[in-house]
């Protein structure tokens, strides 16, 4: 009997075509230099995936900020600020918020103020000389840029999944690819990500062989460390076992599966990605906490409750994650800065 899934695919097999010559006669304009791409004689990092969404870029982002910080650099990010109730070019101020310039951006400048560029723009081509001087010593993290073919980056950085790797889906509306396959022989780096801690070597090599089929990018692979939860509010209540766990973000099945393994979870409210928080939302909310019950939410969620002071009554707590290495984390690094280093040359 035939899937729903095999069914649904074929079904929508027409579209796919449609959208696969639409996106591959795109490529091929920049790929010829019909449409105008951008080369910034800057270090420029773009980090992006083949999919939509849910891949882990913001604690890749974060990740490198650190890295690049630690390394004495100027360190700007730029993102497009989705969802965001501005226009145009903005950089990140202290009267700023995540409606001002999106959620993940406030997130960067939440947490490292003024030692960084937080930055949001549609057209990234006009905004990467607002940001830079052109110096050796600094770099910009541009977000979700694969795709963004104006701008070509110093260092392509693509994200892939292990539940959902590039190798094994379709393009849209089919799958969640946004383009073939083979349009990650563009990346110089290829990351696996929200991998399995204890994954072996052997299915390591296995997945580079799948990967080297597309590109011959260096390849390596993460999972998704989690940090002591932080609370939203300083009104010193204790964190509970039993929680109430929200998350708005595309793939919010790790960060359940984590909370699950931790706590007593009564309720679970999955939002859709970048989804903007409601009045009645944070009344319904409220709702369900109490005396011993927390709330527990994505830092990427966290930005935006925050500004509800109605929950600071009860017990709200957030979870920090952080990209940590399988491997040969060492190699990653000083391959990445020896790309950039010669493309500056």
């Amino acid at each position: 009997m035939m899937s729903l899934m095999l069914l649904w695919r074929i079904l929508l097999f027409p579209i796919t075509l449609l959208y696969a010559a639409v996106v591959k006669l795109r490529n091929w304009f920049y790929d010829k230099g019909i449409s105008r791409s951008t080369q910034f004689d800057a270090n420029v990092i773009g980090v992006g995936n083949l999919s939509i969404g849910g891949t882990g870029k913001s604690p890749m982002i974060d990740y490198l900020i650190r890295y690049y910080l630690n390394q004495d650099y100027k360190v700007s990010t730029l993102s497009r600020g989705y969802g965001r109730s501005t226009h145009g070019f903005r950089v990140a101020r202290d009267h700023d918020t995540a409606d001002t310039i999106g959620d993940e951006p406030y997130m960067y400048w939440r947490r490292y103020g003024e030692l960084i560029n937080v930055a949001v723009s549609i057209d990234r081509e006009l905004a990467v000389p607002q940001l830079v001087g052109f110096a050796e010593q600094e770099v910009v993290l541009m977000d979700d840029g694969f795709q963004h073919r104006r701008v070509i980056p110093s260092v392509a950085i693509v994200l892939t999944t292990y539940e959902n790797p590039f190798y094994e889906d379709y393009i849209l509306p089919s799958g969640r690819l946004r383009e073939h396959r083979t349009g990650i022989s563009r990346a110089d780096f290829v990351i696996m990500t929200k991998c399995p801690e204890h994954l072996s070597e052997s299915d390591q090599v296995k997945i580079r062989e799948r990967i080297r089929q597309y590109t011959n990018a260096y390849v390596f692979f993460t999972s998704v460390e989690y940090l002591k939860p932080q609370p939203i509010f300083e009104n010193e209540l204790p964190l509970h076992n039993r929680v109430i766990a929200i998350s708005g973000m595309a793939d919010s099945a790790p960060f359940e599966k984590r909370v699950r393994h931790d706590f007593n979870v009564l309720l679970t409210h999955s939002y859709r990605d970048h989804y903007r928080y409601k009045p009645q939302d944070i009344k319904d909310i409220s709702q369900e906490l109490g005396d011993d019950v927390s709330l527990l939410v994505t830092e990427k969620d966290m930005v935006k409750l925050k500004e509800f002071d109605q929950l600071a009554e009860y017990s709200c707590y957030y979870l920090p994650i952080r990209v940590k290495f399988l491997r040969e984390e060492a190699l990653f690094l000083s391959q990445l800065d020896s790309m950039l280093k010669n493309y500056v040359q």
